[in-house]
Formats: C-alpha cells, structure tokens, sequence
C-alpha cells in the first residue's frame, strides 16, 4: 500500500509543472554579411543561460561552446583559444541589448586542429550595434564585422522531458529501498 501512495505522490509532483527551455531563431546581418542560427536556452529568468545552439553562414556551420562544467558562466569566461571572453547569456526582452559585451561563443572543428575557428557575437551597447569576430587565437581575427543588428525570434518553449522527473523520483525511492533493507 505504501508503494502505491509513493507512486501516486511521485506523479503528482511530476504533474505539478514542467520547467521549459526556449527555443530561438537569430540572425546578425551588417549590409554585406549575414548569419543565422538556433539557441536553446536554460529554464529560468530573463537573462537566460544559452545551453545549445547553431550558427550557419554561406561557408560553414558552427556550434554554440558550452564547456561540461562551466555553466552558469560569468562575464569574463575565456574561449579555449583564449582569443574571446563570452559568458553565452541572451535577453530577448531587453530594449538596448539582446547581448552582453560577452555574447555568444561559436565553435567549428576541434580546437587546437587545423580548421577550428572561434566566432563570437556580442552586443556594444546598443540596440544595432553588434559585433561579428572570427579567429583562432587572440589578435588574429581574419573576419571582422561591427555595427550590425543582432534579432532573436522566440519559435517554442521545449518541455524538460517528464522522464527526467521519473527518474529523479526512482533514484529517491532507489535510497529508500536500500535504507529499508539495511534494517
């Protein structure tokens, strides 16, 4: 009987509220360059965390750098190349900047192989005023782009998969059972 009381109150909690991720279209476009993309970002308050992302230009495809252990980032986080500080955050509701003078970090190929390329985006203050750097170490940014305009489209809310809460509550019950059985 226990057990069932215990199912029933795990899916009630799974009930309760799912937390969502956002999902956004970009794109930074200077009058002679443009590039667009996809961010996901983490559940909770504006400015949000960007978890995962994409940024497609005319010549290749790169992904959002998010280093295992490194979120929440702060405002002065340094790219693996050490050419870039970015901290990956978004405020689609802001009215003058969309990006902190961090903004996003972009990765294409593996670092330290031939080919890997950082590209930053971030904002400088103003609502059309966004700079585009590509480069492999600090001082060598063989594309530069400033003064463009950055624009974020919201698309979806992504649920966290009601899995997640599944399994959190069998690991809870997992402990229990082991307790119960030391006894």
């Amino acid at each position: 009987m226990k057990s069932i009381v215990c199912l029933v109150f795990a899916l009630f909690l799974m009930s309760l509220g799912q937390a969502f991720a956002d999902y956004y279209t970009f794109s930074f476009v200077d009058g002679t360059f443009n590039v667009s993309g996809t961010l996901l970002t983490a559940p909770g308050a504006e400015p949000f965390t960007v978890t995962g992302g994409t940024l497609n230009t005319s010549a290749f495809t790169a992904d959002l750098y998010a280093a295992a252990g490194k979120l929440p980032l702060g405002p002065s986080t340094l790219s693996p190349s050490g050419a870039f500080l970015y901290d990956n955050t978004l405020s689609p509701g802001s009215a003058t900047s969309v990006l902190s003078n961090g903004g996003l970090l972009f990765t294409a190929g593996l670092f330290g192989a031939a080919g890997y390329n950082e590209i930053n985006i971030w904002g400088n203050g103003g609502a059309n005023n966004y700079s585009f750097y590509e480069g492999t170490a600090p001082g060598n940014y063989p594309v530069q782009y400033n003064g463009g305009t950055f624009t974020v489209n919201r698309v979806s809310a992504v649920p966290v998969p009601p899995a997640a809460w599944l399994l959190a509550s069998g690991l809870f019950g997992l402990v229990g059972l082991r307790r119960r059985l030391k006894k």
